[in-house]
């Protein structure tokens, strides 16, 4: 009696947004159940801890305690996944053999990348200076928003600066839905009418790739809350003595209180690669049956601006990769293209939020942010909440 062949070992990197869509994308397929029987599936994770990047300005505003953020899969949900903790240290596309810190080596068939990004502090001059003197803070992390809502929650007033530090960095309307939210705090202190709140970028306008419109809409939100914008100012160093950031166009500004959208850089690369680079057809990386997706890639859309680092398109990703990982191990007839339908949601203060929709694959995109709204806000909350239950639960994804 012949026997059963091998299951096919599938390999997953990350246990956030991305991550974890992979394995829901995979137990919502009709035949999950024949496909469960023919692969392995392992997730590798640092701690098995991940939240939704839009809570961490709710952190800074003081909506939210940081231990309240982070949101932890259960052993239940992730039945039938092999769960491995481990920091991730090489990936060795050859011999498909993953490495971790600790040496342990983990091998694949087919690989799917969803480590995401990290914060670099260190990448602008003086900057990490700044944040250990304590007149710099930023909010993307749990821990780091609850020091930003601190420093807030005590200024009495004075030159307070947003400031974007690169072009690629996660969440593109964190930088200024953390100025309406400072302001809206600050408002409530009663420090708001000494202060002036200004927020810095290098791009051209808010959100360039949601297309003409969308960033236009966002500064007029700003200016109707006494917020000045200044855009293509690309910072090259920040004097923490003299409270002041330097620009590569020559100029400076002052500040007496720093809150800024740290330097990014992936989590995990291939060789000596950055940003990886995918097809938009399949998620796949040069490398034959590595795939990879979230905000760890670099995706161009077909009017030559990046995709958004954001979780939408890590859904998305997940759905074409998935496919894509299970079609390359002969076990699904097709795939499917990354899609270019996004949205993001954007507090503006008082308890209402505004959104933006559309395919930001269009040439270009035709996105408006919608009025803000005490529903939308409400919207916005309630996507946490059944993300949160999907995975802290004792029922199965994977059954």
């Amino acid at each position: 009696m012949s026997q059963a062949p091998a299951a096919k070992k599938l390999l997953i990197l990350g246990a956030g947004v991305g991550g974890l869509s992979v394995i829901k994308e995979i137990a919502e397929f009709d035949s999950a159940a024949a496909i469960l029987d023919k692969i392995d599936i392992t997730i590798v994770d640092e701690d098995f801890s991940h939240f939704l990047g839009f809570t961490l300005p709710w952190v800074m505003r003081g909506w939210r305690a940081p231990d309240s953020v982070p949101i932890r899969p259960t052993e239940a949900a992730l039945n039938r996944v092999n769960r491995v903790t481990g920091r991730v240290s090489s990936i060795d596309p050859q011999r498909q053999q993953v490495t971790l810190d600790d040496d342990t080596t983990l091998e694949f068939d087919a690989l799917i990348l969803a480590t995401g990004a990290r914060n670099a502090v260190d990448r602008v001059p003086g900057l990490a200076d700044a944040v250990a003197k304590g007149v710099a803070v930023h909010y993307y992390d749990h821990d780091a928003a609850a020091e930003a809502h601190r420093a807030l929650s005590g200024f009495t007033g004075g030159r307070l600066m947003f400031l974007v530090t690169s072009p690629v960095y996660r969440c593109p309307v964190a930088p200024y839905e953390g100025a309406m939210l400072a302001a809206d705090l600050l408002e409530a202190t009663g420090a708001r009418a000494a202060t002036e709140i200004t927020a810095y970028t290098p791009e051209v306008q808010p959100m360039p790739s949601a297309g003409p419109y969308a960033g236009v809409e966002l500064v007029e939100f700003l200016r109707q809350r006494g917020i000045s914008f200044h855009a293509e100012h690309q910072v090259v160093a920040v004097d923490a003595a003299r409270r002041v950031v330097t620009f590569d166009n020559g100029a400076e500004a002052g500040f007496d209180l720093l809150m800024f959208i740290p330097p990014h850089r992936p989590a995990v690369t291939i060789g000596d690669e950055d940003w990886i680079s995918v097809d938009t057809a399949t998620m796949a990386t040069r490398h034959p049956g590595i795939y990879a997706i979230g905000d760890t890639t670099t995706v161009t859309t077909p009017w030559g601006r990046s995709l958004p680092k954001a979780a939408a398109f890590a859904r998305n990703g997940a759905v074409s990769a998935a496919r894509s990982a299970l079609h390359y191990l002969g076990i699904v007839d097709r795939t499917e293209e990354l899609s270019g339908q996004g949205y993001c949601y954007l507090d503006t203060g008082a308890g209402a939020s505004s959104r933006g929709a559309g395919d930001f694959f269009a040439e270009p995109p035709e996105i408006h942010l919608s009025s803000p709204t005490a529903e939308l806000n409400r919207q916005k909350s309630d996507e946490e909440h059944q993300w949160r239950a999907l995975w802290e639960t004792e029922r199965p994804v994977l059954r």
